[in-house]
C-alpha cells in the first residue's frame, strides 16, 4: 500500500462543480502507487469565518501551524481561495497540493501568502495570467506554482449528427448581455431555436445530464471570457474556461471571443470571432453555411481528446507530487 492521497472535496452538490468530480474520478481510476481516498468536507461556518479572518490579518501569514507529522498527501481542487477545504488536514502534513480556478486579482494579496500558511507545496493555476502575477509579485512565497489549464473527461459528453441538432444557438454560463441583446431579436425573427437563461431562472439546466443532452443537440455555442462578461470581477484575467472545451467535446461550433491563452494552447484559432457590428446577421450566416465549419469542429474535437483531458493534467500533477516526496 502506497502513501495516502486524500482528495478533499466540498459536499456542495451543484452540478457545475462536476469539473472537480471529473478530475477526482480520473485520479481514482489512474494507475498509481498512492492509496487514494476521497473525503467530502462538510460546510462549516466556523472554517469559513476562520479563513475570512486570516485574510484580514497579514501578520499571521508567516505562521506555519503544525498539529502532527502524518505520512499523507492532501490534494484539493478549489474555486478561488476556498482554504476551508484544507482545514484541519493541511496542518498534519507538509505535502499539500492545490488546483485553483477563478483566482481574481483582488484576491491575490491574501490568497498567495496563505499558500505558505497552509503548507502548500505546489499550486496549479488554471490561468496563465494568474501564474505570471504570482511569479512577478510574490517571489517571497515559498509555494511553487505552474500553469495548468482547465480540462475535462471527453467520455462525459456526447454529440449528435448535424441533422439531428435542433438547438441553433446556446448561451450558457455567464451572459454577455450586450451581445445577447443584439442577437436575440434577429434569431427570434428568423425562427431560430435560441436557448439562454431568462431573468427568472437561477440555472439554465437543473443537472449535468440535461446540460450535456442540450450540448449534444446544439449547433453554435457562444463563449466569451470573463474579463469581457464580468470585468468588474475578472479585471484583466482572460483564460480558456471549461465551457470552451465542453462545446468542443460535444462537437459544437464556438462563436465568441478568444481568451488570451487559448491560441497558445491550440496552436491555431479554434473559434469564430464575434462581429459585434453585425452580430445577429453573422450568426444567421454561420447557421446557413454550417457545413463549411465541419473541418474546424472535427479538428477541435480531436485536439481536445489528445491534449485537454484530465488524464493529461493528472500526469503533470502526479509528477509534481512525486517530485516533492
Amino acid at each position: 500500500m502506497g502513501i495516502k492521497l486524500r482528495l478533499l472535496q466540498s459536499n456542495d452538490d451543484e452540478y457545475f462543480l462536476d469539473c472537480i468530480d471529473e478530475l477526482y474520478r480520473t485520479i481514482e481510476k489512474a494507475p498509481s502507487t498512492f492509496d487514494t481516498q476521497r473525503i467530502l468536507v462538510k460546510h462549516s461556518r466556523f472554517k469559513s469565518f476562520l479563513v475570512r479572518k486570516l485574510a484580514l490579518c497579514p501578520f499571521l501569514f508567516k505562521l506555519r501551524p503544525r498539529f502532527g507529522h502524518e505520512e499523507a498527501i492532501n490534494f484539493v481542487s478549489m474555486i478561488s481561495g476556498d482554504f476551508r477545504l484544507l482545514i484541519p488536514y493541511a496542518f498534519t502534513t507538509k505535502l499539500n497540493f492545490i488546483y485553483m480556478y477563478d483566482v481574481w486579482p483582488r484576491f491575490h494579496p491574501w490568497i498567495f501568502p496563505l499558500l505558505d500558511f497552509f503548507n502548500v507545496r505546489y499550486v496549479f493555476f488554471s490561468s496563465k495570467q494568474v501564474l505570471e502575477n504570482f511569479n512577478q509579485n510574490y517571489s517571497h512565497v515559498k509555494c511553487k506554482a505552474i500553469w495548468l489549464p482547465e480540462a475535462l473527461s471527453v467520455k462525459d459528453y456526447q454529440f449528435k449528427a448535424v441533422e439531428e441538432r435542433n438547438i441553433d444557438v446556446l448561451e450558457f454560463g455567464r451572459m454577455y448581455y450586450e451581445y445577447h441583446d443584439r442577437i436575440a431579436p434577429i434569431l427570434a425573427a428568423q425562427g431560430k431555436h435560441h436557448i439562454y437563461r431568462k431573468p427568472d431562472m437561477t440555472l439554465l439546466f437543473p443537472d449535468k445530464k440535461s446540460f450535456t443532452n442540450a450540448l449534444a443537440s446544439t449547433k453554435v455555442v457562444i463563449c466569451v471570457p470573463s474579463n469581457i462578461t464580468n470585468p468588474e470581477r475578472a479585471e484583466y484575467i482572460s483564460s480558456m474556461t471549461l465551457r470552451y472545451l465542453q462545446a468542443m467535446a460535444a462537437k459544437c461550433l464556438i462563436v465568441g471571443n478568444l481568451p488570451s491563452d487559448m491560441e497558445e494552447l491550440f496552436g491555431y484559432n479554434p473559434i469564430v470571432e464575434i462581429d459585434m457590428a453585425d452580430a445577429g446577421n453573422q450568426l444567421l450566416e454561420v447557421l446557413a453555411h454550417y457545413e463549411d465549419y465541419q473541418s474546424l469542429i472535427e479538428k477541435n474535437y480531436e485536439h481536445v481528446i489528445r491534449h485537454h483531458q484530465w488524464e493529461n493534467r493528472w500526469e503533470i500533477i502526479k509528477d509534481k507530487i512525486q517530485e516533492a516526496l
